[in-house]
Parts: C-alpha cells; sequence; structure tokens
C-alpha cells in the first residue's frame, strides 16, 4: 500500500433549498469530522508515553478475537462530499459490501470509481474522461487492530490499479490512499449497533509512476475523504 502523507480536507457547508438533504449531509460529515476526531483523541491517550508515537497494537491472539467479531460480509454504503465550489456542495453515497476475510485484510467489494476521478485537475481532462469511464471496482484494505473493548483498527488502503488508454496510448494509472496514520484514518465497530465504520481518505492520482521517478505528479485538485458504514 501506499505510505504518502497527511492532508486531511473537512468538508461542511450549507444548502438552504434542501432542507432534508442538507440534515443528511450535515449528520455524515459531522460523523467523517467526529471519527477523525475521536481518533486523535485515542491517538493521544495511546501515546501519552511514547515518544515514538506508535501504536500499542493488540497480541496475535487479540487480533484474533476482534477479528473474529467482524469477520464476514457487511452490506453497506460509502459517503463523500462532492462540491463544485462550497455552494455546491452535496452528499453522495453508493451501496457496496465489506468484506473481512482474515484478521489482516479487509475488501470493499463494488467500490466506486466516478468520486476517485471527478476531482482530478482540469488539465489533465483526458485523463479525468478516461478514468470516469472505468467501472467500480475492489478495494484492499490492510488491517491491524489497536483495542478490542470497543473495536479499533487501523484501515490502510492498498492503491488501486487501472489500466486506461487516452492520448493514443495505454496508461497504468494509480489511486493512492493515505495509509499508516491509524490516529487519523481507521475503523471502528459499535458491539451495540452491530455497526461497522471505515474512514478513508484518497490522497493521489498517479500516471505510469514506474516511468516518473520517485516524485510522481499528483493529479488531483485536492483529497477526498470516505466513509464507509454498514447497514
Amino acid at each position: 500500500y501506499s505510505t504518502i502523507g497527511c492532508d486531511l480536507a473537512n468538508h461542511e457547508t450549507y444548502n438552504k433549498q434542501n432542507t432534508k438533504k442538507m440534515k443528511q449531509f450535515r449528520s455524515i460529515a459531522l460523523q467523517l469530522m467526529a471519527l477523525v476526531f475521536v481518533g486523535g483523541m485515542l491517538a493521544s491517550c495511546l501515546n501519552d508515553d511514547d515518544n515514538n508515537n506508535s501504536f500499542s497494537y493488540l497480541s496475535k491472539s487479540e487480533q484474533l478475537q476482534a477479528y473474529g467479531v467482524i469477520a464476514g460480509n457487511h452490506a453497506g454504503r460509502v459517503y463523500w462530499v462532492s462540491a463544485n465550489g462550497m455552494s455546491q456542495a452535496r452528499l453522495d453515497s453508493a451501496d457496496v459490501t465489506l468484506n473481512v476475510v482474515n484478521d489482516s485484510t479487509a475488501y470493499i467489494y463494488n467500490f466506486p470509481t466516478k468520486p476517485l476521478a471527478d476531482t482530478i485537475k482540469t488539465e489533465y481532462s483526458d485523463l479525468k474522461a478516461a478514468m470516469l469511464q472505468q467501472p467500480n471496482t475492489t478495494l484492499t484494505i490492510y488491517t491491524r487492530y489497536f483495542r478490542l473493548t470497543p473495536i479499533y483498527f487501523q484501515a490502510d488502503p492498498y492503491n488501486i490499479t487501472y489500466n486506461v488508454t487516452y492520448g493514443g496510448a495505454n496508461h497504468k494509472v494509480e489511486v493512492a490512499f493515505y495509509t499508516q496514520m491509524p490516529n487519523y484514518l481507521f475503523g471502528t465497530y459499535d458491539s451495540s449497533s452491530k455497526q461497522l465504520q471505515i474512514v478513508m481518505n484518497e490522497g493521489a492520482v498517479w500516471v505510469d509512476r514506474e516511468n516518473n521517478g520517485t516524485n510522481p505528479t499528483n493529479h488531483l485538485i485536492t483529497s477526498r475523504n470516505f466513509l464507509y458504514k454498514s447497514i
């Protein structure tokens, strides 16, 4: 998975013309920010006595115990905030399925490609148009548990790779997420509501990265937060 740095963006605005939609938008947006805030608080508590700012992960047996609670398929939705200027922000979502397959791997099936692509910079219009035509995909997530009651786990998405043709040539396009920051990007499980949630943040779109050295061009205008919630 990628190891790009953290640049979380806050998404909240007002839409006076549609009260019902605005309430839903504010609810999910606040949950996104609340999850990040709670994660930061938790990280602070865990790291008070640790100069290396590293987490105390669960033992192997505890990892397996936590995995056993949430193992299997979970129908849900992925939420994100789409915006063309602050006055036009709106909440979007898509049906997905989360499959927690072992103590270190989970998959989100039918993850939407469109919101991964529609923040590509306008100067890369050919790339953006080609990416918007790509089908939904499977997002693989590396998991590592650091709290048992309630369950909290590090959630690091692997890069998603697309083989895309535009401009008369084939290109390898990679979508990368911020990773290795469980104090900001993580998953939780609420045993009372039986609900799983995962916070993710898209951070880069790279084209033919292996041909562009150690500092490839990031084609995104800005990063984008995603929130998975089981239903």
